[in-house]
């Protein structure tokens, strides 16, 4: 079983380092319909993995001075009240009724990631002129924070992708933003999940000791690979992947 979990972390590792597509998108589905772990656990888990992830990539980004540290503020003003709601919530659902609702949750979420992300493709932006009020990125970090304490899905695929549609900041400054965010966003949600007992530590342990090699192994094929068609393929399987999750 640790062979596998271990093996798994090593394939969304490889992924997350070949397409940058977020990790949550990838890894929950795979722990869920794997290797049959509960929903409420891979989400949980998902997360607290995920804080240690952004805690390797931010701090290159930082030390970088790649993070535009306004954005990142004000989207934690929103995100980090979002992910305490978030948590409040499923704090409030019987275990019974948690695992069926957090299923249909994860596959709703996957559903627009996938979307968003083919629309990206399809669709090049413009380059906007200005930033956005910053009610609207608090807006946006709070939507994020809902998504990412409920489904650990969004964090960073849907967050990018809104970054790239509406902010006027070089690619780097995105991924960092992006990372330092994040980094924050999955502490809080971590440790709220960690307080009410959703999270598996060995769990985290044995994917952990996969998917650093894994996206370091990804993050040096990713120049050798086509990365829109990579994208795409991903971005059409998450799809379908949540419609799979929330049909039940």
């Amino acid at each position: 079983m640790e062979l596998t979990i271990a093996a798994i972390g090593v394939l969304v590792g490889l992924l997350v380092g070949l397409t940058s597509t977020g990790g949550g998108a990838l890894l929950t589905p795979a722990l869920v319909l794997g290797v049959g772990v509960p929903a409420h656990l891979a989400v949980g888990s998902d997360v607290v993995i995920a804080a240690v992830m952004k805690l390797f990539g931010g701090s290159v980004y930082v030390a970088r001075q790649a993070v535009h540290w306004p954005t990142v503020r004000w989207l934690a003003t929103g995100s980090v009240p979002g992910a305490l709601l978030g948590l409040a919530l499923l704090n409030r659902v019987p275990l019974e009724r948690l695992e069926a609702l957090l299923r249909q949750g994860i596959g709703a979420a996957l559903v627009l990631v996938g979307l968003a992300t083919l629309a990206h493709l399809i669709r090049k932006p413009r380059r906007p002129a200005a930033l956005p009020l910053a009610r609207r990125t608090v807006a946006l970090g709070a939507l994020i924070g809902v998504l990412v304490a409920t489904t650990s899905v969004g964090g960073g695929s849907l967050l990018l992708a809104a970054l790239v549609l509406w902010y006027p900041l070089a690619p780097a400054l995105m991924v960092g933003t992006d990372l330092v965010h994040a980094l924050a966003l999955t502490s809080v949600a971590g440790l709220g999940h960690l307080a009410a007992g959703r999270v598996d530590l060995a769990l985290c342990a044995n994917v952990l000791a996969g998917a650093i090699p894994g996206v370091l192994l990804g993050a040096s094929l990713a120049t050798h690979l086509p990365q829109r068609a990579l994208r795409g393929c991903l971005a059409a399987a998450l799809v379908l992947i949540g419609l799979r999750l929330a049909g039940g």
